[in-house]
């Protein structure tokens, strides 16, 4: 029997890590609150392609400001209006498990509070906008930009969601200052 939304989302509020397929490829995913549940899918980090980082998934631009503490106007556009998958990290992530940022000391704030960098990408896929929009927030994702699921990820989830495209696309990553200064880390 193929899983619902639905009951993806049970899932992932109950810390179980999914495989998703998507326009990238494969991922796996979790609830980016979690903290048993990103420390599980933090172990995946060395199958993630060079230059990639933890990733969140976000259904739409308004998103954004669950996940970044500083926005500059010009992010809103360069989400929704993304044609094509693309990653974007920011300077001050905010609302996310402080395990992100446990091996940085540098990465915590005033008041004890995490500020260390965050990547979103906003989902092109109509099937992973509804499961967040179910899920009620974004989804924390280890790209693994494949179209195959490794051995030691096999292991670790639960359940598979989505279907992948014909050509999975790696999507751009690029860095957006507070500022609004743009440098490419990916084209």
């Amino acid at each position: 029997m193929t899983p619902t939304i639905r009951d993806i989302a049970y899932q992932l509020r109950l810390g179980k890590l999914i495989a998703l397929a998507d326009e990238t490829g494969w991922s796996v995913i979790a609830d980016p609150i979690n903290d048993a549940a990103v420390e599980q899918l933090l172990t995946l980090q060395p199958l993630m392609p060079t230059s990639v980082q933890p990733t969140v998934i976000i259904q739409n631009p308004d998103q954004l400001v669950l996940y970044v503490a500083k926005i500059p106007d010009v992010a809103y556009d360069l989400v929704e209006f993304a044609e094509n998958p693309l990653t974007v990290v920011y300077e001050q992530g905010k609302n996310l498990s402080a395990i992100l940022w446990k091996t940085s000391e540098t990465a915590v704030g005033a008041g004890g509070a995490p500020t260390g960098e965050v990547a979103v990408r906003r989902s092109l896929n109509a099937e992973v906008q509804r499961l967040i929009g179910s899920f009620g927030r974004g989804l924390l994702s280890i790209p693994l930009e494949s179209i195959t699921l490794p051995p030691a990820v096999e292991t670790l989830i639960v359940e598979r969601f989505g279907s992948l495209p014909g050509m999975p696309k790696r999507p751009r990553i690029m860095k957006l200052a507070v500022n609004g200064e743009i440098n490419f880390i990916r084209k």
